[in-house]
């Protein structure tokens, strides 16, 4: 039984002959319910009336107002003409339980990044993160803010082993850790404005062009290292990326 009052993330292709593609935000308790049980399996009418416990008129009119907004279809039972299977008509992206929200330790996001980069499997947090990043892509589905997090996180982690208080050797160390891991290949230009060339950049180089830059994971290990070095707050725009068709990755710093 749902006893908080979650939010369901629902991508409704059938919503309508356009090409634009609908989200639909489930907020009753109900219907969040009923999708809930046919996101698990199909079941007719009876089945869904017996595991929510309400009454068979409000699972009725939660049931049409779904149907209705093409959320949800039925097909004729094999076994039994007379009743319906019901089933969901659309892809499941997630849901958002506002009781839930901070409970989860802070660090545990943080610890589990360290975990991986500690046993040298970096390339592993990169893998994932792409495989995520394509398949929200694929929903118009931008988690650009969460990915540059990601980054912060492993930056901050990092900071203590790559650090020398003289700003060549630091970059120099960067530049090696980014190339042990094949991340990609960084040249920085240290004159007046920093620049920060990345040939290869793991993040973009093999990703179809969008006309966007989109290296947020390198963007916020770069923030973070270099706001830790400097000891004030400094912004890194990506000016050029593969990804906007460039044949290499250009970051500045802005103080």
């Amino acid at each position: 039984m749902i006893t908080s009052n979650p939010i369901q993330i629902i991508l409704n292709e059938n919503k309508s002959n356009k090409q634009l593609i609908g989200i639909d935000i489930i907020k009753s308790p109900m219907k969040y319910e009923i999708l809930d049980l046919l996101r698990l399996d199909e079941m007719n009418f009876e089945e869904i009336v017996e595991n929510t416990s309400k009454s068979k008129a409000s699972v009725s009119m939660h049931l049409r107002d779904l149907r209705e907004e093409g959320i949800v279809d039925y097909k004729p039972d094999p076994y039994d003409n007379r009743k319906k299977i019901f089933y969901l008509n659309a892809d499941y992206l997630g849901s958002i339980d506002s009781n839930k929200i901070r409970k989860t330790n802070k660090n545990q996001t943080k610890s589990l990044i360290n975990e991986f980069i500690n046993d040298g499997q970096i390339d592993y947090v990169v893998l994932l993160t792409h495989i995520l990043k394509s398949n929200l892509t694929e929903y118009g589905i931008d988690i650009s803010p969460v990915l540059q997090k990601v980054g912060n996180h492993i930056g901050e982690y990092l900071f203590n082993q790559l650090y020398d208080e003289d700003i060549e050797i630091f970059t120099d160390n960067i530049s090696s850790y980014w190339q042990k891991n094949s991340l990609g290949k960084l040249y920085f230009d240290l004159k007046n404005q920093v620049k920060i060339t990345c040939i290869d950049s793991f993040e973009s180089v093999k990703i179809p062009k969008s006309g966007t830059p989109i290296c947020f994971i390198q963007k916020g290990m770069l923030e973070t290292l270099f706001n830790q070095f400097f000891q004030f707050k400094i912004n890194i725009d990506e000016i050029n990326c593969y990804s906007m068709g460039d044949e290499k990755c250009i970051f500045e710093i802005q103080p």
